[in-house]
């Protein structure tokens, strides 16, 4: 912005700058800082000022150096989107334990959502959610292009994690206690080493309730659980206050609507049913003969062509539906095709990773587990499919920024790969009908573009 310095409320560093501190702007005192309406020429041939605005803190002092660097204004997010501040990874060579800090604190994160999308992918009809999400995070990643942007639940997670962490450690211990307890009362009900371990244990059980109760009040990370003094003092001092009910409420509000739960169910349910559109019908013949003679294997070939030819197209069309939000993209087959002439290596890459893990999938598919053990099959699902999504969305980011086409030998080159490569997949994914716990039924399953569970 250029301004004019005689009508500035400051004055100048010395190198054409002018500084202002962020308190003037908050405050709204713009105006007895800068003026942009006089021209440059009044400024008395002076060259054009770079306005610098540093950031001060309420006791006047400058912030630290990472903070008073120049600011990188980027463009607004995509509306229905939560901006995700981009953090500065420590180096370690220079702060290994700020660098240990965060890579513990990102791994902790990813574990937790890791194990939210498991649980919620085991649960049926709520597993559609657990696809509505890894959509979301596909397109993120497709409309902006950085891995980093695919992880929108990640702050979430983190405190759904500390939360189920912090809950456990002093759980736990009081399963045990309790256990005890019963135990004592069992072989003699009227002693008195009975009687004491259940006053004990009633004792220790309305105590870490109260601090369980104190520490998610104050927020539920996982730093509130270990701090039980701080947590009474901060609960007292706001019930002081006569407006936490009123805070909690909102915060708790907000935390619920940040999971976009309607939202994310309904972009799973169409996501589902656009890959239904698509497979139904071609895995139906696919799955009609039961002999290698005859009429029937005519019928089983028709459906697995047809499998091959969408088997190169639905992962794009998949991409674009997360990326628009849409149903109609499901349709947009000639704008796929167009998206895989411009990158064609990086699609046949990104077939040969998804569908290659979508094979190793379906071995967990041969044994159905019990009802209450399968997030833990589903954490092998979920593990597998996230990256592969993710590299789709950002091979299809790279195909809408390309403009110019590669020649026609290297088209034809990887389009003929990528059709091998599906051939074979159709091919394999025939026998897993046979080793699967549903039988015909696992044809239907698509892990990586369907419903992220093995039953």
């Amino acid at each position: 912005m250029l301004v004019n310095p005689a009508n500035c409320g400051i004055g100048l560093d010395g190198q054409n700058e002018v500084v202002m501190s962020s308190n003037q702007i908050l405050s709204g005192n713009t105006e007895d800082v800068l003026d942009s309406g006089e021209p440059v020429a009044e400024t008395g041939g002076q060259a054009p000022i770079a306005i610098r605005i540093e950031t001060i803190d309420s006791t006047g002092n400058n912030g630290a150096a990472d903070d008073a660097a120049d600011c990188d204004l980027r463009s607004s997010p995509v509306p229905g989107e939560q901006h995700q501040a981009s953090k500065r990874i420590p180096r370690p060579w220079r702060h290994p334990i700020r660098f240990a800090k965060w890579l513990i604190q990102g791994l902790f994160g990813l574990t937790s959502l890791v194990f939210f999308l498991a649980i919620i992918a085991a649960i049926p009809l709520i597993n559609i959610l657990a696809l509505g999400y890894l959509l979301d995070a596909e397109g993120r990643v497709a409309r902006t292009g950085k891995i980093t942007q695919g992880f929108p639940l990640l702050p979430q997670a983190k405190r759904l994690g500390g939360m189920a962490i912090g809950m456990l450690v002093f759980l736990l211990p009081l399963k045990y206690l309790g256990s005890f307890s019963s135990d004592a009362k069992i072989i003699d009900p009227h002693s008195s080493t009975s009687q004491v371990l259940e006053l004990i244990t009633l004792f220790v059980a309305s105590v870490v309730f109260a601090h369980l109760l104190f520490a998610l009040g104050r927020g539920g990370s996982l730093s509130c659980f270990f701090r039980p003094i701080k947590n009474v003092k901060w609960m007292v001092a706001h019930l002081r206050s006569h407006n936490y009910l009123i805070q909690a409420s909102a915060s708790v509000r907000e935390f619920v609507a940040s999971l976009r739960l309607v939202e994310n169910f309904k972009l799973g349910f169409w996501g589902v049913l656009g890959v239904l559109m698509w497979t139904f019908l071609p895995t139906l013949l696919f799955a009609y003969a039961d002999s290698t003679e005859g009429f029937p294997i005519l019928v089983t070939l028709t459906g697995g062509l047809l499998l091959i030819l969408i088997a190169t197209w639905i992962p794009i069309l998949q991409a674009g539906y997360a990326c628009e939000g849409k149903f109609s993209a499901y349709r947009q087959l000639k704008q796929a095709r167009l998206y895989f002439r411009r990158t064609p290596m990086l699609w046949t890459l990104a077939f040969l990773i998804g569908y290659a893990l979508s094979l190793v999938l379906y071995l967990f598919k041969i044994v159905a587990p019990p009802q209450d053990g399968l997030w833990m099959m589903t954490i092998v699902f979920i593990t597998a499919i996230y990256p592969a999504r993710l590299f789709i969305a950002w091979v299809f980011a790279r195909a809408q920024r390309v403009e110019t086409v590669p020649n026609f030998l290297w088209r034809w080159l990887w389009s003929l790969t990528s059709i091998a490569l599906c051939s074979f997949y159709i091919f394999l994914l025939f026998f897993t009908r046979d080793i699967g716990a549903n039988g015909k039924l696992v044809l239907f399953e698509q892990p990586l573009l369907m419903i992220p569970s093995p039953f």
